[in-house]
């Protein structure tokens, strides 16, 4: 699904041109981010007249029922609007479908390196970091502030709400930022402010008290990681060199997740060791 959509980018971002591209991602996001806040409050909302409470388990049971239920609608909708895209190319004879795949990427890969490591290939290879860094903040923010911050069940529900909503004004402030400078500065400014947060935060937030500190700093989060996807993917669109949308929306969703399980794994064996979970949600 994401593979099929992203495809559509960069043939987007030719025919608007990068101002417009960057407004049009940033809607992206927010439409994103509203449906998860939406399916957040669902659960929530379902959760509360069935009186779950703090019973982690069956909350868990429930927002995978709901999502089901959701997902299967919206993948319905989604796959009945999205336009038909003639075949970039087809086999030749004698190449077999098993093989022409891994042969293509193989000679993709190759040309990225000889033709464009300056700009594709550094981007790819921020992806990898980048991604695995951001998508990992999910995973070890619900750990810690079960574990450190005492935070379970609904109120953890709603902190994730304040975040996700946090990330509407944070995807079009990183839309502005791009117009006024680049979507390459834009998300320099972002990375750097996230991490800088990252380490006031974790610093400064290692008990319960005050209770009012995890939803503060969820809404910063939340603002930095709304600036963060919307950047990155006007980047992503028009960097791309033309005739290999598919193919290349594959490297990227690839280098988007090859290295997802690293920072969790590390945050895992630090806490292991008995060293305080702050310093494994700074090194995120």
């Amino acid at each position: 699904q994401t593979l099929a959509a992203y495809s559509y980018l960069p043939g987007i971002a030719t025919a608007v041109g990068p101002t417009t591209m960057i407004k049009y991602a940033a809607e992206y996001a927010v439409g994103m981010f509203s449906m998860e806040a939406f399916y957040l409050v669902l659960c929530l909302g379902i959760g509360i007249a069935l009186g779950l409470g703090d019973n982690n388990e069956a909350t868990a049971r429930l927002g995978q029922g709901v999502n089901v239920i959701v997902s299967g609608l919206l993948y319905y909708f989604a796959w009945k609007f999205f336009t038909s895209a003639p075949a970039r190319r087809r086999l030749d004879e004698g190449e077999s479908i098993v093989t022409a795949g891994f042969i293509q990427v193989f000679r993709t890969a190759k040309g990225i390196k000889n033709h464009y490591s300056s700009t594709l290939g550094y981007f790819l290879l921020a992806v990898m970091f980048c991604d695995a860094g951001h998508g990992a903040f999910t995973l070890i923010a619900v750990t810690y502030l079960a574990e450190v911050c005492n935070i379970k069940g609904q109120q953890l529900g709603f902190i994730f709400l304040l975040i996700l909503l946090s990330t509407i004004p944070g995807s079009y402030f990183g839309a502005w930022v791009s117009k006024k400078t680049s979507p390459k500065t834009s998300i320099q400014i972002q990375l750097i402010s996230i991490i800088s947060f990252n380490f006031l935060a974790f610093l400064t937030m290692t008990n319960p008290e005050p209770e009012f500190l995890p939803y503060l700093y969820g809404s910063i989060w939340g603002m930095l990681l709304g600036w963060f996807y919307p950047a990155e993917t006007a980047i992503f669109s028009m960097v791309q060199p033309k005739g290999q949308e598919s193919e290349l929306t594959g490297i990227f969703m690839y280098s988007a997740q090859i290295l997802s399980w690293l920072p969790t794994l590390i945050f895992t064996i630090m806490n292991e060791s008995d060293i305080h979970m702050k310093w494994g949600g700074m090194f995120v």
